[in-house]
């Protein structure tokens, strides 16, 4: 599902659960592109970012590390419990240690390992987004500069801890080219509403426009509700040609 945010020159393109620990942006074309950029052309940006995020090995790999040395260390600290009759009462049986050790060691790498992917992950889509920027905004007719935007919701307190989810959107500003060696990165504060789906307001404001402009789309005779906006809420016909 695209996002329509309350600034029509913008889209918002979503995070969608494709499957177990992967998910990818939303590949459904925006109706608001339409005459800007092709749906070929976003088919193949939009899965050249999801490319930089589909690998998983790494992230399995981890787990399967973590699993294996709870599970031997479970198995290990019964063990050294059963046989502790076998040693004196002043020694620590071995067995318990290794099996403390080993899970200690198994969630300390799963930890780790998780903060490391999570950055990796962050830093492949920044620079996955910054080269869609970089091509759209040379476009000669319409230019477009794409950004990845992160919101981050409240979503409850749990235990002695209040938990918090980061979503991630990609933004198209419809209108806007930027330097291609300055492509910046939105991060917006906590919002307290967990249903919330979009950021905060958009710092993109629309160009002046010279002269009064129609109260009517003349492509499918629509009213304008927003005679700031740059492209009909109905059709997408585009109202400022460049």
């Amino acid at each position: 599902m695209i996002g329509i945010p309350v600034n029509p020159n913008s889209v918002y393109i979503p995070v969608v659960q494709t499957g177990c620990l992967k998910f990818e942006f939303d590949s459904t074309y925006p109706v608001h592109l339409n005459g800007i950029i092709s749906q070929g052309e976003y088919n193949e940006s939009i899965q050249r970012i999801n490319r930089s995020i589909s690998s998983t090995r790494l992230l399995w790999l981890i787990s399967l590390i973590f699993i294996v040395t709870m599970i031997v260390g479970i198995i290990l600290f019964i063990v050294g419990g059963v046989t502790a009759t076998h040693y004196d009462s002043y020694r620590f049986p071995p067995m318990i240690a290794i099996g403390m050790a080993l899970t200690v060691i198994g969630s300390f790498i799963f930890g780790i390992g998780c903060c490391s992917i999570r950055f990796r992950r962050l830093n492949k889509m920044r620079r996955a987004v910054a080269d869609e920027s970089r091509k759209y905004s040379s476009h000669s007719q319409t230019p477009c500069s794409w950004r990845l935007d992160t919101t981050t919701t409240y979503t409850g307190y749990y235990g002695n801890q209040h938990r918090h989810q980061v979503t991630y959107h990609i933004v198209i500003d419809i209108g806007r080219s930027v330097d291609p060696n300055s492509v910046v990165y939105f991060h917006n504060q906590v919002a307290p509403d967990p249903t919330t789906v979009f950021s905060g307001p958009n710092t993109y404001a629309p160009p002046p426009y010279s002269g009064q402009p129609n109260s009517y789309c003349p492509q499918c005779n629509t009213l304008r509700r927003d005679l700031t906006g740059r492209f009909c809420s109905s059709c997408g016909y585009s109202f400022h040609k460049y």
